[in-house]
């Protein structure tokens, strides 16, 4: 009994809980042309609750649940209402996620190479081409670094009548000072089949990004190849201006993007933005869009 309690009492003094909460409030005014003034956010406002267990010996738990919602309305944004929703553990042997999270091909060749991170009118119209971003059922691991290297590898099985097959994916990452690239390759559980590469530069003022993808059997049997650059120079400490190109091609129809725009930081954990765009797709009127708007983080 005495050594029983000897091993609770070691178990828990080596088991520190951190549990968090924090999030973002994003909210703008955009006018489009052709179009009307509105009150949008510039990026998903979102809570985020975050929880970490020591374990010991490098071994930690952790868990994370993230909910969206329309800051002008303060109604949830539709689908479900965790956003993201995984538990993981992490360690020497590298990180293992399992819940709702993002797919491999994202969480790799996504928003980590783009100037806006998918943010503002400025951002990318569409990025990894016709794949899917978030997967329910994930489970994904992710290797430490080896020499600047290291795989992204994830499944999502088969559950539900929205799903076709197994999804699958994997990535090899390497970064490497203020350089990074990505390959990726990945299935969906809706069996479109996507491949990606990505790109990042970054100095001390000035950061180059950008991305490649191309998926087959996209609504039903169709090809999708998008393509993303953009750049970012740091005009003040505090600000950087931004610009991108974005072009996707779904079969022969093609939609295009260029995006302006400035980000300034007034503290830590607050921002003012401006941000323009031009869209140009088939047989449809080129949209310009102005936007301006606060984010505050918490």
């Amino acid at each position: 009994m005495q050594q029983d309690l000897a091993a609770l009492t070691a178990l828990s003094t080596a088991a520190s809980a951190q549990v968090s909460l924090g999030g973002r409030i994003d909210q703008s005014v955009v006018k489009s042309s052709p179009g009307k003034w509105e009150v949008t956010h510039g990026s998903a406002n979102r809570i985020i609750l975050k929880s970490e267990d020591d374990l010991g010996d490098g071994l930690k738990a952790y868990g994370y649940r993230q909910h969206r919602f329309l800051g002008d309305t303060g109604q949830p944004r539709s689908g479900p209402f965790w956003y993201y929703s995984y538990v993981g553990l992490k360690g020497k042997f590298g990180d293992v996620r399992l819940g709702r999270q993002k797919s491999p091909i994202d969480d790799a060749t996504g928003s980590d190479y783009e100037v806006w991170d998918g943010d503002t009118v400025a951002s990318s119209y569409s990025r990894i081409a016709g794949n899917q971003k978030i997967w329910d059922n994930g489970v994904n691991y992710t290797s430490p670094s080896f020499g600047g290297f290291s795989v992204n590898v994830g499944v999502s099985p088969g559950e539900g009548v929205a799903k076709t097959m197994r999804g699958q994916g994997l990535s090899l990452i390497y970064e490497v000072g203020g350089l990074s690239a990505s390959l990726s390759t990945q299935r969906s559980p809706t069996n479109v089949h996507t491949d990606a590469i990505g790109g990042r530069y970054t100095t001390e003022s000035f950061r180059l990004l950008g991305t490649w993808a191309t998926s087959t059997r996209v609504g039903g049997n169709k090809k999708q190849t998008d393509l993303q650059l953009s750049a970012g120079y740091q005009v003040t400490p505090q600000g950087e201006a931004r610009i991108l190109y974005n072009r996707s091609r779904l079969v022969s129809a093609k939609t295009e993007v260029w995006g302006l725009g400035y980000f300034h930081f007034i503290s830590k954990r607050t921002a003012l933005y401006a941000a323009w765009s031009d869209t140009r797709a088939p047989a449809a009127e080129s949209v310009n869009a102005y936007q301006a708007g606060v984010r505050h983080s918490f």
